[in-house]
């Protein structure tokens, strides 16, 4: 009887992640498919202010709400759960007050993106604003379990992004363009999303400011600790957005905002996937035998076999390829690709073993590995702008830098995965 309960868990399980994964797979088929288009659309420069906006989100859109919306998931009292809804909007709303200071001052410092869009450049603000209600409904969801809706939202979004992306480039509208076909695009999905709650909005009328306090308070450690560390997991590659952009201005951040978009293609559509087999096969493993070295060894082959040569043609045609599929002038990317496919060969690697931290216990080396990264990208920084090199001579850096951070980590990964029997953690 406990078997057969413990297969349709399973079974249902993997049914979550299908419907979770589908989502994100025909997002990423979506955006990759319009890329192209937009290219022919759009300057580099343009698409340089739009890929900047997405960064902001990208850094700050996850820990809005002081990460108290995985408090909505795990909390058992509904009523608890309607405070902590409102209390995540309050909180919300008081960081971005803090982020758009920030952002007054980063613009100040960088005219070119006000040049180019104006006031328009404070639409940022308002896609963050969505975002966090996303957050909180996306949570909502999550607690009841309802994988469907979040996955063909995610679907949704994306298309009336994309579609806004390609009208308006044909208007000839710009960075501009791009930006309201974000934020329009985010509005798509709500009234779905939030359906649940709001057949439960009466539960609303029992909230307090003294019970949003409280249960504030309860989950204190969220905003204290798992808000920093979601950040500097998140900057760990953002950062290099706003170097560039320093350092080479918008437009050779264009072209870079496409090398890595189509870099990141692999981790998103095979890494990620393979991730959450070796966690269920590796778990599985050191339950048994105390280690998890064969599902290491098994995986780490497996995925050197998919990332050798994909490195490989990357450096061979990139800016061909490039040229051809994105337009004239866009080798210029596919050279950046040459340059930057190495380290993301690795990191190709090293991301899908990543869960074998928690497995072992070791959550907190993924914090310090992200921290090193921050510190290889700032020397890099730094040692550019003082020596005057270019570009090319930057990205190199990075690679070499995070090549050997990536090497690092797979080696401290490959002697937990020999350890003793360890304890799941999650």
């Amino acid at each position: 009887m406990n078997t057969l309960r413990k297969k349709l868990l399973d079974s249902q399980y993997f049914k979550y992640i299908y419907q979770l994964t589908i989502g994100s797979f025909l997002a990423q088929i979506i955006t990759v498919i319009v890329a192209p288009i937009m290219t022919r659309l759009y300057t580099p420069e343009q698409i340089a202010i739009y890929t900047l906006i997405l960064t902001l989100v990208a850094m700050f859109g996850p820990v809005l709400c002081g990460k108290y919306d995985q408090a909505i998931v795990a909390e058992e009292n509904e009523k608890q759960v309607m405070q902590l809804i409102v209390g995540s909007l309050v909180f919300s709303f008081v960081f971005l007050i803090f982020i758009t200071l920030g952002f007054k001052y980063y613009l100040s410092m960088n005219p070119q993106i006000t040049e180019e869009v104006g006031g328009f450049a404070y639409l940022v603000i308002g896609i963050l604003f969505l975002t966090a209600l996303v957050n909180i409904l996306t949570a909502y969801n999550n607690r009841h379990k309802e994988y469907k809706t979040i996955s063909s939202v995610i679907v949704t979004r994306t298309i009336a992004q994309n579609i806004g992306i390609v009208i308006l480039g044909l208007l000839k509208s710009g960075s501009i363009g791009l930006l309201v076909s974000q934020l329009l695009g985010m509005l798509v999905g709500f009234k779905r999303q939030g359906k649940h709650l709001f057949e439960n909005r009466i539960q609303l009328k029992d909230v307090s400011f003294k019970g949003i306090k409280e249960s504030l308070t309860k989950y204190r450690n969220l905003p204290i600790f798992s808000m920093p560390a979601h950040f500097i997991n998140t900057t760990s590659y953002s950062v290099l957005n706003f170097f560039i952009i320093g350092l080479f201005g918008l437009a050779i951040f264009g072209f870079y905002s496409i090398s890595y978009r189509i870099l990141g293609l692999p981790l998103n559509l095979i890494s990620i996937n393979v991730s959450k087999v070796f966690f269920q096969k590796a778990s599985e493993e050191n339950q048994l035998t105390g280690n998890y070295s064969k599902s290491l060894k098994f995986v780490s082959l497996f995925l050197l076999c998919l990332s050798i040569p994909m490195v490989l043609i990357l450096m061979i045609l990139g800016p061909y390829v490039f040229e051809v599929v994105f337009g004239d002038g866009w080798d210029v990317a596919g050279v950046f690709v040459q340059i930057l496919a190495p380290m993301y060969g690795v990191r190709f690697i090293v991301t899908a073993l990543a869960p074998a931290l928690i497995i072992s216990g070791k959550q907190k080396a993924e914090f310090y590995m992200s921290n090193l990264f921050i510190v290889a990208s700032v020397v890099s920084y730094t040692i550019c702008k003082f020596k005057g090199w270019d570009i090319y001579i930057f990205l190199t850096l990075i690679t070499v830098t995070y090549s050997v951070i990536y090497a690092i980590f797979y080696v401290y990964i490959y002697k937990l995965s020999k350890g003793t029997k360890a304890i799941l953690h999650i």
